[in-house]
């Protein structure tokens, strides 16, 4: 890598990690060298400055630099040389994710089954007041309180949708408790989950969706609006995704 890249690279990851909010310091720091190489600022066989120049030059610990470098090691994005160092690995196109609009499994449980690791980071959890839209989409009445909880889920530790749930307040004991994946919450607690009805439509994303997944460049949006009944077919549930469209698949059938 030249002096003049390598100070780019500084010089963005000092951006990035400035404004990376609640997400840790690591996975900020692999989401930016991600976004480095989408952007052909590192290209394969460039070597990344060592450890300690991280260190001294953002301003972090050489734990956190070490995690991170761990991370995109493990998800094959940089190699190790004995004696040279840590380089840019030949990219291979991440596979989409193939999600089922049929079946009540959920993000998670959808990613794990195809051999993937998701992840969850909350952007809030708030009970709130259904609005005249959501109470006819849940079956309330206007002003009841439900919960509405914002998400950004992850696949191998990349940002893939941000997703908004409206759930009936009787289907959470406690907000709290809800881990990754909110259908385990369900399955955990005894709600009963029966169908989905979904649709999907596509928009192309604003700002605060493009921060969210981390995206340098305008890019469409598969929008998926579901909502989720028991056995009874009373609405539990309406969600609203927000999902990269060159990292999803989606199926009709269960």
């Amino acid at each position: 890598m030249s002096k003049e890249t390598n100070q780019r690279l500084l010089e963005k990851l000092l951006q990035d990690l400035a404004s990376a909010g609640a997400m840790p310091l690591y996975l900020r720091f692999n989401a930016s060298v991600r976004q480095a190489i989408e952007q052909g600022l590192l290209n394969a066989g460039d070597f990344l400055p060592s450890e300690r120049l991280f260190t001294e030059r953002l301003g972090i610990s050489r734990i956190t630099v070490r995690k991170a470098l761990a991370c995109l090691e493990q998800d094959g994005i940089i190699g190790r040389s004995r004696g040279y160092g840590t380089f840019i690995q030949p990219q291979r196109p991440a596979p989409k994710l193939r999600y089922s609009l049929a079946d009540v499994k959920g993000f998670s449980r959808e990613v794990m089954q195809q051999g993937r690791q998701p992840d969850t980071q909350w952007l809030s959890r708030e009970r709130v007041p259904a609005s005249a839209e959501l109470a006819e989409k849940l079956q309330l009445a206007t002003g009841t309180p439900i919960y509405q909880l914002k998400r950004i889920h992850f696949i191998d530790r990349q940002p893939m949708s941000v997703a908004v749930s409206y759930v009936v307040a009787a289907a959470i004991a406690n907000v709290d408790e809800i881990g990754i994946s909110l259908y385990d919450y369900f399955r955990r607690n005894n709600v009963e989950m029966g169908s989905l009805r979904s649709q999907v439509s596509a928009a192309m994303a604003d700002d605060d969706i493009r921060r969210a997944l981390q995206l340098s460049e305008p890019m469409p949006l598969l929008i998926v609006r579901q909502t989720l009944f028991d056995h009874r077919k009373k609405p539990i549930e309406y969600s609203e995704s927000f999902c990269r469209s060159d990292m999803y698949e989606f199926t009709s059938e269960s």
